[in-house]
């Protein structure tokens, strides 16, 4: 095995394609091809992913992405939407979120930063953006040794300062937030300013699911609250995946 083959790892109860980043003596670190997830793991625990499992995995993503453009753009000419900064620990995955954002007609910035520097770098970004709505996420695993113990969960952490740093600048009703990865440590975030978040269930979260919801609420009238219901009919977990609290859209109609 090399880096950049795709695999399989043996101890997961769903099969996800991983892509391997890094290869070090009997360990490898990878990253989920089309999930918010990484870890490492020792290299006798991978097998090169068939055929089979990749095809599979893509048609899944394929049907997603399609589902979600199906949904239908709303005329630029009536409607202001919420513009969206996307912060992505991930510039594979950031990719595939502005093209989303493109495809539905949603305004969208993004940079990739890694998760560790996200909350000293996000303020820049937010003074010169002025955002509606901020997407943070990238990566993150739970290592099932307890839920409410922060630092069982590889990024979380970094995600609630990062959220915290927002509230300093932005209130609720000025900012929607959406946080969290595969695992991440729902309650937690939702406690530090979240208006979104992952996992309620711990489980892995799909690529596209926060950029699904940005979507969301980018296209819901600023005096209407966000119909979670019919996001997560679409979301590829629902409720386990992602949960938030009332919150108004960002949507202006233009008189």
């Amino acid at each position: 095995m090399k880096e950049n083959d795709e695999v399989t790892y043996i101890n997961d109860e769903i099969k996800i394609v991983y892509i391997i980043i890094k290869i070090d003596n009997d360990k490898a670190y990878i990253k989920g091809k089309n999930y918010r997830l990484h870890r490492t793991v020792l290299l006798t625990d991978l097998v090169m992913a068939n055929s089979s499992d990749i095809e599979k995995e893509e048609k899944e993503n394929d049907r997603y992405y399609s589902l979600v453009s199906k949904t239908g753009r709303r005329e630029k000419k009536r409607y202001l939407l919420g513009k969206v900064l996307h912060i992505d620990g991930d510039e594979l995955y950031l990719k595939k979120c502005l093209e989303l954002y493109e495809k539905m007609g949603i305004k969208a910035d993004g940079a990739t930063i890694n998760e560790k520097d996200m909350p000293s770098k996000i303020g820049y970004y937010l003074d010169k953006l002025n955002p509606d709505i901020v997407v943070i996420t990238g990566h993150d695993l739970y290592n099932q040794k307890g839920l409410k113990d922060i630092n069982n969960y590889t990024n979380t952490k970094y995600f609630m300062e990062t959220v915290k740093k927002i509230r300093l600048k932005k209130s609720n009703y000025e900012c929607c937030v959406i946080a969290g990865a595969c695992q991440s440590n729902f309650e937690a975030l939702i406690a530090s300013g979240a208006d979104f978040a992952s996992s309620p269930k711990r489980i892995n979260v799909h690529t596209f699911d926060p950029a699904i919801i940005a979507i969301k609420v980018a296209s819901t009238s600023f005096v209407r609250v966000v119909d979670l219901d019919e996001t997560f009919k679409i979301i590829e977990n629902g409720r386990n995946a992602y949960g938030g609290l009332e919150t108004l859209g960002k949507m202006r109609l233009m008189l």
